[in-house]
């Protein structure tokens, strides 16, 4: 039986071999014997399980990975085999942590290295496996660890702060809207009933005669229309495809477009950056941090990658894509002059998300009064359609 195996040896890109082995484990240990390290198993087009494994895609995942890793990182700067690391945390692993455990060990076991076993595994981060197959070049596990560590703990501190910045608005948003729809559609009406049956009444009391007697017969109707609007809205936001579209639409919208790029520029930087600090090649960082660009974006990425592999300078392939900004193009040329491209991404990096957590503050501080204004907009305008035709009527009653 022929088998497709994915492997690389050393810092060299994968390639993909054809073995002929009876089953799976036998053609990844006909790779292993030949120097290589198995990243995964193919045969007729599907991945091929490589054994029985019922942790398969069970990993540990959030601020769960995190301490893991703080944890694992401890063990191995204490001198613990990975083995031994990982064997130590099991013990005080529970459910799905401690299967996920489980299949890591088994795959070092049986002789896989320890970024292959996760991989194997499934459920854990690209860029972590990428990380340790590095590492495992150089015998320095712990400081992969913590490279990455450090990576997931400042994307989440910039996240935490984009969405702090963009709570207040959002709340005020959503309380004012459910304060006008209140007004629109229980106060209204009620207050309507007061004027039917009423000749020659106010503009505005026939304006919410109106909206009463519309909603009193259509009611049933607009609400169904309401949740078939809401349902779509949030079938929209759970598909992986309408929410890339819908960011592409943010990325071109006005006083937003500008400081989103730069956000998904600069985590492209810091992925990239990490990769390439960490020793994996600059080609093959980019291809590892395409995912963390929005949809619209992976194709400038993938352009400069192709540009590199054409031969030209990462300055000129990351300009020819429109993929770098002013700053990070001129710290990239600094890069190349002194061999540390990767340094210099992340300090663009670094520069951008400063930049646009204060971009987006300033937006803020006006978005902020600008909300408030159009909801006490709304609020008053229709409490002055309400009592309006009060005041009217007691002027003609005198």
């Amino acid at each position: 039986m022929k088998f497709e195996v994915e492997v690389f040896k050393g810092r060299q890109a994968p390639v993909k071999l054809l073995i002929e082995a009876p089953d799976g484990e036998a053609a990844c240990r006909a790779a292993i014997d030949q120097g290589w390290v198995v990243l995964s198993l193919h045969t007729a087009g599907s991945i091929m399980s490589l054994g029985p494994r019922p942790w398969a895609d069970v990993g540990v995942k959030g601020a769960d990975l995190l301490v893991f890793l703080e944890q694992l990182q401890s063990l191995l700067s204490a001198g613990l085999s990975v083995i031994e690391a990982l064997e130590t945390l099991r013990k005080g692993g529970q459910g799905a942590g401690r299967l996920a455990l489980d299949g890591v060990i088994t795959s070092l076991k049986q002789g896989f290295p320890f970024s292959t076993a996760l991989a194997r595994q499934g459920g854990y981060p690209e860029l972590l496996v990428a990380l340790l197959r590095s590492a495992e070049q150089t015998s320095d596990l712990p400081e992969a660890l913590e490279r990455f560590r450090e990576h997931e703990e400042k994307a989440a501190k910039v996240r935490h702060q984009l969405s702090s910045v963009a709570l207040y608005p959002a709340l005020l948003t959503v309380v004012g809207g459910g304060v006008i729809a209140f007004l629109m559609l229980y106060v209204m009406p009620r207050f309507a009933r007061v004027f039917e049956g009423i000749s020659q009444l106010p503009w505005s009391a026939q304006l919410m005669v109106a909206w009463a007697n519309l909603l009193r017969q259509h009611g049933g109707l607009m609400a169904v229309v309401a949740l078939a609007v809401a349902a779509l809205i949030a079938l929209a936001i759970g598909s992986p495809q309408w929410r890339a579209r819908l960011l592409g639409v943010v990325l071109h919208w006005g006083p937003l477009a500008s400081i989103m790029r730069t956000y998904h520029l600069a985590r492209w930087y810091r992925t990239i950056g990490m990769l390439v600090a960490g020793g994996v090649a600059l080609p093959e960082a980019l291809a590892l941090a395409e995912p963390v660009l929005p949809a619209s974006l992976q194709k400038g990425a993938s352009v400069a990658a192709l540009s590199m592999q054409s031969g030209l300078a990462p300055s000129q392939a990351f300009d020819g894509a429109g993929m770098a900004t002013p700053v990070a193009s001129q710290l990239i040329k600094a890069g190349e002059r002194s061999g540390d491209v990767g340094i210099m991404l992340l300090r663009a990096a670094l520069f951008h998300e400063n930049e646009v957590t204060r971009n987006l503050e300033k937006t803020m501080r006006v978005l902020e009064p600008l909300v408030m204004t159009l909801v006490g907009i709304g609020v008053g305008v229709i409490v002055i359609l309400m009592y309006l035709p009060i005041f009217e009527l007691a002027s003609a009653i005198q």
